[in-house]
């Protein structure tokens, strides 16, 4: 896919584009190969997020582990080479770490080791990824000052449910990320995107007057 010219970034809506960014970022690829998506952007927006991607490439990895291929290589190739590497990156990925109480399947109590989500990691990154694609798929730069929410979710969604059939679907490098998305046709600003990442990975963005303001 050929993405569309601008020479404002599209991803802040303000600045000259003078690089092309990738979305979603490149390095939650390893070892894969396919048609990368990348769109018009400026150096900051594009220079300025490469620790934000790194930080969360390693904290989805160490949460899907290596349940497939794509997931084996992104923390073999990727993830546990960074943490070796940066002493910073690891004390951050450990330092939301926490042990949590619960219940085997025999009904005795134990104790497990989960990680804390990185809540404005997430927002920062997948707002980016949210922008760069509407952008690909509207030719139109997402008005600075239309808000983008983030969501992680928990569990897959049922994909055959009704509501899914009217979403378009793409996939990037050997279906190691897949999306989603739909628009208002009376008011393309309005729009919701479901990202799988590695096939075990769930992101939900809704942007413009789809945005729940209560949460």
């Amino acid at each position: 896919m050929q993405p569309p010219k601008s020479s404002i970034c599209v991803i802040c809506g303000i600045r000259s584009a003078t690089t092309a960014e990738h979305v979603p970022p490149r390095g939650f690829f390893k070892g894969t190969v396919g048609q990368f998506r990348t769109v018009p952007a400026c150096d900051i927006c594009n220079n300025g997020s490469s620790e934000d991607d790194e930080s969360l490439r390693n904290f989805i990895s160490a949460q899907i582990g290596k349940q497939t291929t794509g997931a084996k290589n992104l923390w073999e190739m990727g993830a546990h080479k960074s943490l070796l590497r940066s002493t910073k990156i690891r004390s951050a990925l450990l330092s939301t770490l926490q042990e949590v109480s619960v219940t085997n399947e025999d009904g005795s109590p134990t104790t497990r080791l989960r990680f804390s989500v990185p809540v404005s990691l997430y927002q920062r990154v997948f707002e980016r990824v949210t922008r760069g694609l509407y952008f690909l798929h509207t030719e139109k730069i997402l008005p600075i000052d239309t808000p983008v929410q983030i969501n992680l979710l928990t569990h897959a969604p049922d994909l055959s449910s009704p509501e899914f059939r009217i979403f378009e679907k793409y996939s990037i490098a050997e279906d190691a990320f897949e999306y989603r998305f739909v628009l208002d046709p009376q008011a393309p600003s309005n729009s919701i995107w479901l990202f799988t990442i590695h096939g075990s990975h769930w992101v939900w963005s809704s942007t413009g007057a789809i945005v729940d303001d209560s949460s």
